[in-house]
């Protein structure tokens, strides 16, 4: 993967690990009012988006970890973020999954630990058992949206897929976004409500078979 390329304005690129904080703040602050995001974590919007914080930096740091982070900068911010954890990964191994419950269970109230319990155990349901690079978080501040920053984000995973002959895999909450992912060649796979928010799961086959 190419370590930097301009689209839109954004200079997308790899993130380090120094670059994490910053990518979980982003996406606390892009995926703040998800409808999932205000069942599980609260009608508070301040609350909510420090309790985002605190369970994306874990989780980030596990994308990172096992796979990749891109990173959209706009004049030298920050402004998107994306993950893609490689195949195998997406569900942690028990070391990894201890302490990410660990995170959790210190983190927060008893009735949000269950919540995210509810929200994680449906979104493994519905994980496909074939290999897959499993697309997510993505989320972009919202002073920068509708600027084309998060499609060329996408644009740069389905490359990276498609290099690969890999297929691709992400949930969302949110009808608009189904639109958005079926024009990057993404296909509803199941539907499932989660704490009573509709979830759509979809995969992408790559355009490139592979060699051989």
């Amino acid at each position: 993967m190419p370590e930097c390329r301009k689209d839109a304005g954004a200079e997308i690129r790899a993130l380090v690990a120094s670059d994490l904080p910053a990518a979980a703040d982003v996406l606390a602050q892009g995926m703040r009012d998800n409808s999932l995001h205000v069942q599980v974590f609260g009608l508070e919007p301040a609350l909510r988006e420090g309790r985002l914080l605190r369970f994306l930096g874990p989780a980030v740091a596990y994308v990172h970890a096992n796979g990749v982070v891109l990173g959209a900068y706009v004049g030298g911010e920050l402004a998107g973020v994306l993950g893609m954890t490689e195949p195998g990964r997406c569900r942690p191994p028990l070391k990894d999954a201890i302490q990410f419950a660990r995170s959790i269970a210190s983190s927060f109230p008893p009735v949000v630990i269950l919540r995210i319990a509810r929200w994680l155990a449906a979104w493994r349901r519905n994980d496909p058992t074939e290999p897959h690079w499993h697309i997510g978080p993505l989320a972009v501040l919202p002073t920068y949206r509708r600027k084309g920053i998060g499609q060329h984000l996408m644009l740069k995973c389905c490359e990276r897929l498609d290099e690969l002959s890999a297929i691709g895999y992400l949930e969302t909450d949110t009808p608009e976004n189904v639109f958005f992912y079926e024009r990057l060649g993404f296909t509803v796979t199941g539907q499932e409500a989660v704490l009573g928010v509709p979830n759509w799961f979809m995969k992408r086959a790559p355009t490139r078979p592979k060699a051989g």
